[in-house]
């Protein structure tokens, strides 16, 4: 990871529709409207690797299904 002091954004491609609940545990991510899909996109600043293994591990205990994940340009 690099960028602007170790900070890189990221884009999360979920399987799954999230619900209020598991929509408030991301409060770093935006969800993005413009795409449509059965699934949910979130993206936004990604600090450090032990930040991107922390949403990771959310997602994982929410039961998402993480379809996608791909590093956003600068």
């Amino acid at each position: 990871m690099r960028a602007r002091e170790g900070v890189v954004r990221y884009e999360f491609i979920l399987e799954e529709r999230l619900t209020p609940t598991m929509r408030e545990a991301f409060p770093e991510l935006q969800e993005s409207a413009a795409i449509e899909m059965p699934g949910s996109v979130l993206f936004g600043a990604v600090l450090d690797g032990p930040h991107l293994h922390g949403l990771l591990d959310r997602f994982q205990t929410f039961g998402l299904t993480l379809v996608e994940m791909r590093r956003l340009p600068d």
